[in-house]
């Protein structure tokens, strides 16, 4: 009762035996299931759903992965938001040191969220029903914490929530540049378009906050 269906069974010189499992079934099946993941969210997205988009039958994906779950842990593997944390965390660092080793950051940073483009967009914006729907609030309390420790005061109620609004903005934003169709030097042209205008404007915010709370 309930579950996936079992495989079928093919016949072979000695009786029975089990229908042989292909990698690239199984990589389209996660290439597919990734794409799904990333445009409706992990519980907007069926089996069935996944495999129309592979181009297969739910009974093939069930072959391959047990559940819709070992799909997920398939393609966004668990310790994707600790390497993410460590690249963004460096990337902040070398931001608030001005231009030294600012442009290295940057470019690991980049390249790690063209490398998993998809997966970056589960973590940013399509958690819930994960084990990672806390990431995307976590991820703009990072960059918020990152700039109070850089300002060295506490932040007031409202310079907390303009923070909270403007990191969420990014998070999105960059969710939807991650999402788009275009081809890696497409979606990289649009990361650094994004954040030519980003950084000039996050500096300047921040440089309003430390006057309005110092009193200079």
């Amino acid at each position: 009762m309930g579950g996936p269906p079992a495989g079928p069974r093919l016949a072979g010189a000695g009786g029975l035996m089990a229908q042989v499992l292909k990698p690239a079934v199984r990589a389209g099946i996660e290439a597919a299931a990734l794409r799904c993941f990333a445009d409706a969210g992990y519980g907007g997205t069926s089996v069935a759903r996944i495999a129309t988009a592979a181009g297969t039958a739910p009974a093939n994906v069930y072959r391959y992965f047990p559940s819709k779950a070992a799909l997920l842990d398939a393609v966004v593997p668990a310790d994707l938001p600790v390497r993410h944390d460590r690249l963004l965390d460096v990337r902040i660092e070398a931001l608030a040191r001005g231009a030294e080793g600012g442009a290295a950051a940057a470019a690991e940073l980049l390249e790690f969220w063209l490398d998993h483009r998809l997966a970056v967009v589960v973590l940013l914006d399509r958690a819930e029903g994960t084990p990672f729907a806390d990431y995307p609030a976590a991820f703009v309390q990072r960059l918020v914490a990152h700039v109070e420790r850089s300002l060295g005061v506490p932040l007031s109620a409202v310079h907390r929530e303009l923070l909270d609004l403007v990191f969420d903005n990014t998070r999105r934003a960059l969710a939807r540049i991650l999402r788009s169709p275009g081809d890696r030097e497409h979606a990289r042209a649009l990361v650094t378009g994004f954040w030519s205008y980003q950084v000039p404007g996050l500096d300047g915010l921040v440089a309003a906050i430390r006057a309005d709370a110092t009193g200079s």
